[in-house]
């Protein structure tokens, strides 16, 4: 019986992996087991390196060898541990690795396969599909490939999921079949049908609450320096580490890419939310929304889902917007400047609004270089108490997706602009000043997304934007306005305020513009009057070629619908806080309070 072990990271990483002795701690007569190998992909490059010690019976420290090794380090790892009762030839030994399509694939299986497995696998007539060694392991290892080379296959997305399973069905037809298989890009683990050995899997997310894996075979340390913000799936014949192991069920398959699953033929049995790319981010999970950014947010509020309105739907809102401040001692001059108007197009319509402001000053309206609609206002009396109330009622529609704009149409990575795009947009390309080092963190985990969705635009956005939504944690008041998008990256936790920072961080780190837009969100309150009192929220805005800027909520892990209202946008939170200002003389101790209320008085259709 041999155990199985593989690991798939969002970015390159180097663990450190020691083989262990059964005998060791076995019981006195146990059977010794012998041989164990590693494989990997230096750098993520298309070949493979493998170490394999056929003849150990353990002891062996991959890690602790190779760890300064700068090609030690791979988005994949997969090991083959205690596989036989006698030492045997390198040739004979796992995982095996083949060169097919242009690159090195890895394959590792435990099992055996009954008399005749040969012939029920016949293999082409060609020296590519000859195996090295004689076992029945690398005969099926060749037979797969073979498959691919007949669906004119180069890799393991170029054939459907489903019907590869089918092969492994027929393979498991002929024996025990627990196996790992990789591309170097896609890592794929089966479970046999007949419940031989068994496997599980995890889904490790930072902050890594214990960074050391070990079972009878192996043990794994991921306390590298460089791998603390890396996310993956660990395989493996058992579980290692006090985590949440799920099973592989009897003859379930899954594809892994950059540390989440991408394919599942038990679907049903996902309880850790890895499965990415799922489209447009519709969820049943509550809405979240917080406050602006100069109170404590406010706790996620539960949506009604069936108030989510569908693409090209609309609803009428009533806003009311409540500003306070209050002072120890008075104010006898102050300026501020109010961002409060939603904005007008043809997805946000204006019914009406008024402003009320208490004291009154000396207000002018203009459209700042954002384009919001901005006041700016004098206050040269005294006060103690001066207070903002803005009320609207808008009629929002539910713009198209990002699926439904670009149709049939694909947009890669990198993204080109012309000279004079570059210029226009250069506010919404560059980065948050932060150290290289922080900024080279987030890049690669950006770029995992990038990858993981073959440089596809639209699938790594509304990757990034569930990621988001499904790894970070929500928590009301654990940030500041000067948190970081780096300190929520290591963290995984924040505010509305904070999701939206990181993803503007990462999209423009990949060079697409992004911008941060203020507004408020309708979270569906089932009240008796329909009256929920809010909060202003935050979301992303990214700009896609020929389609213009369009709305990512990584809250939510959905995107911009009718039940989003937009006031104010700009490069971060700065450029839209609703309220700012500047006290001249005066103030002492200062008390805000903000209030926000929502109301959807759409008349029902009928």
């Amino acid at each position: 019986m041999s155990e199985l072990l593989a690991m798939s990271f969002d970015a390159n990483a180097s663990p450190v992996v020691r083989f262990q002795d059964p005998g060791a701690t076995g019981s006195p007569g146990s059977q010794r087991l012998y041989g164990w190998g590693l494989g990997w992909y230096p750098n993520s490059e298309r070949g493979a390196s493998v170490l394999k010690d056929p003849s150990s019976s353990g002891g062996g420290t991959v890690g602790d060898v190779l760890g300064d090794w700068k090609r030690f380090r791979s988005t994949i790892f997969i090991g083959h541990m205690r596989g036989h009762n006698r030492p045997r030839n390198q040739q004979d030994a796992q995982p095996f690795v083949r060169s097919y399509g242009g690159h090195q694939w890895i394959f590792a299986h435990d099992g055996d396969f009954r008399p005749g497995y040969a012939t029920a696998l016949p293999l082409p007539d060609d020296p590519s599909f000859e195996p090295l060694g004689r076992t029945d392991s690398e005969h099926a290892f060749c037979w797969i490939l073979a498959r691919l080379h007949e669906r004119r296959a180069r890799t393991l997305l170029d054939v459907s999921a489903s019907e590869i399973a089918d092969w492994l069905g027929t393979l498991n037809g002929l024996g025990a079949l627990n196996m790992l298989l990789t591309d170097g890009d896609v890592l794929l683990a089966y479970r046999d049908q007949g419940q031989s050995n068994s496997m599980y899997w995890t889904r490790r997310v930072p902050p890594h609450a214990h960074v050391e894996l070990e079972g009878s075979a192996v043990s794994i340390d991921l306390d590298a320096a460089a791998d603390a913000n890396r996310t993956g799936i660990v395989f493996s014949s058992m579980p290692l580490s006090p985590d949440e192991w799920l099973p592989l069920e009897p003859g379930q398959m899954v594809l892994a890419r950059r540390g989440s699953l991408i394919w599942d033929n038990f679907p049903a049995n996902q309880t850790m939310g890895a499965v990415a790319g799922t489209g447009s981010g519709a969820t049943a999970a509550p809405i979240r929304s917080e406050t602006s950014p100069q109170i404590a947010a406010a706790q996620p509020q539960p949506i009604n889902t069936r108030l989510m309105a569908p693409p090209g739907t609309s609803r009428i809102l009533n806003l009311l917007h409540e500003t306070t401040y209050e002072y120890s001692e008075p104010v006898e001059r102050s300026s501020h400047r109010l961002l409060l108007r939603p904005i007008e197009d043809r997805y946000q319509q204006i019914l009406s609004s008024d402003l009320e402001l208490s004291p009154p000053g000396s207000a002018t309206e203009y459209e700042d270089v954002f384009g919001n609609s901005a006041i700016h206002l004098e206050i040269d009396r005294p006060y103690e108490i001066f207070k903002v109330r803005s009320r609207a009622r808008l009629r929002v529609q539910a713009p198209p997706t990002l699926e439904q704009r670009l149709g049939t149409r694909r947009v890669t990575l990198p993204l080109v602009w012309m000279p004079w795009q570059r210029q226009m947009l250069t506010a919404y390309l560059l980065p948050p000043e932060l150290p290289e080092t922080q900024l080279q963190e987030i890049s690669d985990y950006a770029m995992g997304f990038v990858e993981r969705n073959d440089r596809d635009l639209v699938g790594t956005l509304l990757d990034i934007n569930q990621a988001i939504y499904r790894d970070f944690e929500y928590v009301s008041a654990s940030t500041t306005i000067a948190t970081t998008p780096f300190q929520v990256f290591e963290s995984r936790r924040g505010v509305c305020q904070d999701f939206a920072n990181l993803m503007i961080c990462m999209a423009r780190l990949v060079q697409v513009p992004a911008r941060y837009r203020m507004g408020y969100i309708f979270t569906g309150a089932d009240y008796e009057n329909k009256v929920q009192s809010e909060a202003s929220h935050a979301w992303v805005e990214i700009y896609v070629p020929r389609m213009g800027w369009q709305g990512l909520d990584p809250t939510n892990g959905r995107q911009v619908g009718s039940e989003h209202v937009r006031v104010a946008c700009g490069r971060d939170y700065r450029d839209a806080t609703p309220t700012s200002g500047t006290i001249y003389r005066g103030g002492g101790i200062e008390t805000l309070r903000i209030g926000v209320w929502l109301e959807d008085v759409t008349k029902p259709l009928g």
